[in-house]
């Protein structure tokens, strides 16, 4: 018996972030401001979100 083995395919995803949203998730700190890291991890949580339900849905 021969099996194929499909290599996992990685998916992209696109999040549209502010400048300031962007440089707060690789650690820069907005002292007066922490509610850009916040927000730009809500929106990366949320389209992650959408995609996983997107997939289930195609699944069905």
């Amino acid at each position: 018996m021969s099996y194929e083995v499909r290599e996992p395919q990685e998916q992209k995803i696109s999040v549209e972030l502010t400048l300031n949203e962007a440089l707060a998730l690789t650690g820069v700190r907005f002292r007066q401001n922490h509610k850009l890291e916040v927000d730009a991890m809500q929106k990366i949580k949320k389209k992650l979100e959408e995609q996983i339900i997107d997939k289930r849905r195609n699944l069905q």
